[in-house]
């Protein structure tokens, strides 16, 4: 692990200490897991991860699933370190986005926005579009109830996500500068921006939240379910003078659509002949509505990239 250690002050510039897991700490793994890799910890821009070294053979998916339930079990997020890779098989564990480090060659740590490609020099930095997780944490601060200096367990309980998924998010607004991580034992964001400045710089970075869009014949949702919002030019109609459409549009979260509303009073259909246009959305916009609407910020994301 020396050589990591080097590698690491040779490409980041920060210096990292590298332990290895003690057995007692390992007792909640499988103990098939425990025997077949090497656990390090260490931090990386003050963020605790495990170093897995994987000196067996694998396929891409099977240490995909693996490092998984390690991350599960261990509550941190896993990277794992080969002494040699082909490249075809760097080029699978890229697809599936597992991040790995060969010392000396490559680094691959899209959680930390960091691709470092063999014999590169200096680290890359990837600005993917914000994970729907960060963008739903983001806009419910700067739309619904501010999140300055509010642990993360508060706002997994808030945006009704696990603590690793809203830890995730907050790391990615830290590391792509929109917020600070404060706190030791217990973490907590901090914005120094304003609001508008924080939306200024953050938008670039959002996608459109609609995943999928479908058509059904029957009634109107909205006074039934809670989980259900205007969406589309029903929500800009609500929010403007513009006049609505014949089709009625929501917005779910993604799944939504099979647990509530399918039956016999709704049936899917076709965009020629529904009268009821569902989007689902990559998160729950009913976390951010407003009335009975998506929020504002959400809604312009959706027409953004429209040429109408």
């Amino acid at each position: 692990m020396e050589q990591l250690a080097e590698y690491f002050n040779e490409t980041l510039g920060t210096e990292v200490k590298i332990s290895q897991v003690r057995e007692e700490e390992l007792s909640s793994l499988p103990l098939a897991y425990a025997n077949l890799y090497k656990l390090y910890a260490t931090k990386i821009f003050n963020r605790k991860v495990l170093l897995v070294y994987v000196n067996e053979e694998f396929t891409t998916e099977k240490l995909r699933k693996q490092l998984e339930i390690i991350e599960q079990n261990m509550h941190l997020p896993c990277i794992a370190v080969f002494d040699t890779l082909e490249s075809f098989t760097r080029a699978r564990l890229i697809e599936k986005k597992i991040q790995f480090i060969v010392p000396g060659k490559q680094m691959f740590l899209p959680e930390f926005l960091i691709d470092l490609k063999e014999y590169g020099t200096k680290a890359k930095t990837i600005a993917p579009n914000m994970q729907p997780s960060a963008q739903l944490l983001l806009l419910y601060h700067l739309q619904i109830e501010s999140l300055e200096g509010i642990n993360f367990k508060e706002i997994a309980d808030k945006l009704l996500y696990n603590g690793m998924t809203i830890t995730r998010a907050a790391y990615y607004l830290h590391n792509v500068g929109l917020c600070e991580i404060q706190g030791t034992k217990e973490k907590y964001l901090h914005f120094k921006m304003e609001k508008r400045k924080l939306w200024e710089e953050a938008e670039p970075l959002m996608s459109t939240p609609v995943k999928e869009i479908n058509y059904y014949n029957g009634f109107s949702p909205i006074e039934y379910f809670s989980g259900v919002c205007y969406a589309n030019i029903t929500a800009l109609s609500n929010y403007t003078d513009i006049n609505p459409d014949v089709v009625e549009y929501f917005a779910v979260r993604t799944g939504y659509v099979e647990q509530q509303l399918l039956g016999p009073n709704f049936k899917k259909s076709n965009h020629l002949e529904g009268n009821i246009c569902i989007e689902d959305w990559k998160y729950n916009p009913a976390i951010l509505k407003t009335d009975r609407n998506v929020d504002p910020l959400s809604l312009y994301l959706c027409f953004r990239e429209s040429k109408n």
